[in-house]
């Protein structure tokens, strides 16, 4: 964009920390999710699956962000 510019703000930085949870909560619980499966705990494994899922929004909306 013109007239945009390339430094890093605060909210850049606010925008980059969450990121970086984000991702990392969605690789926790895709892991989790998958133990849950893997014993055949459903209701436990939906659970942390709507986990994964609402963090990798979160983490798609921040990285949209910092584009």
């Amino acid at each position: 964009m013109v007239g945009r510019s390339g430094g890093i703000t605060a909210g850049t930085l606010a925008y980059l920390r969450l990121l970086l949870e984000a991702s990392a909560w969605a690789l926790i619980s895709a892991v989790v999710t998958e133990i849950c499966a893997k014993f055949e705990r459903r209701g436990l494994a939906r659970l942390w699956a709507v986990a994964f899922f609402g963090s990798a929004l979160v983490a798609a909306y921040c990285l949209e962000r910092l584009l």
